[in-house]
């Protein structure tokens, strides 16, 4: 009974072993996995971190590019004092816009920017691009006004057209009537010619049967002669 009971045990015992084994192996498999996954993990997080890093370069890059294209297109044509169109134009450090005498008219009476009250310095540029601007829309109104004298030009040509077209017409109307009176004085005249004839026809008719009368008389008056003879 002794032996069978610690046979059992040993074998018991090197079961839990081989099971303890197992379980370790397992253990170190899942643990390599995991750390596999984690490394998995970090480089896709490192991937996704650059590919976020190049996006927002990009973004940057483009809003920096729409900035300076809005700023352009948005470069104003009056003064910010006077609120008029620029005479001789001058920047800012902060790069703001003013007529030369208005910039140095507030210069006398207050050192920071009219607009946002940073420190001028006194340093007042050229606004080239400003002039260059204006420029440009000085020439686009030239432009325009040339097109407008042509489109002036143009329509009196056309209006006179209109009216020499007008003019001829009312001639037109003009002796038109006059032909119609004519033809209506015509007309007059034809109807009372046509009375005319109708009643010379029937004199023409009397006066025939008034001879044919006669005549025959005539003949009955010399049938009589001729045989009294």
């Amino acid at each position: 009974m002794s032996d069978s009971g610690e046979a059992k045990t040993s074998e018991e015992e090197s079961q839990l072993a081989e099971q303890e084994t197992e379980t370790r192996e397992d253990e170190m498999t899942k643990n390599l996995k995991k750390r596999g996954l984690d490394v998995d993990k970090d480089e896709d997080s490192k991937n996704e971190s650059s590919r976020l890093e190049k996006l927002e370069k990009k973004v940057k890059k483009a809003t920096s590019r729409k900035l300076e294209t809005d700023f352009d297109d948005a470069l104003p044509l009056a003064c910010s004092i006077c609120k008029k169109p620029f005479m001789d134009p001058v920047v800012t450090k902060c790069n703001h816009y003013f007529c030369d005498k208005c910039a140095l008219k507030h210069q006398t009476e207050n050192d920071n920017c009219f607009v946002c009250n940073e420190p001028t310095l006194g340093v007042f540029n050229t606004a080239v691009e400003i002039k260059e601007r204006i420029d440009e829309e000085r020439e686009k109104a030239r432009a325009m006004v040339k097109e407008v004298r042509v489109m002036l030009e143009k329509a009196s040509t056309m209006a006179d057209g209109a009216r020499g077209i007008s003019e001829k017409a009312v001639k037109m109307v003009e002796e038109i009537e006059r032909m119609v009176e004519k033809v209506a004085a015509m007309a007059t005249k034809a109807a009372e010619t046509a009375t005319m004839a109708a009643d010379m026809v029937q004199e023409a008719e009397e006066t025939m049967e008034t001879a044919k009368a006669n005549m025959a008389k005539a003949f009955a008056v010399m049938k009589t002669v001729m045989w009294n003879v």
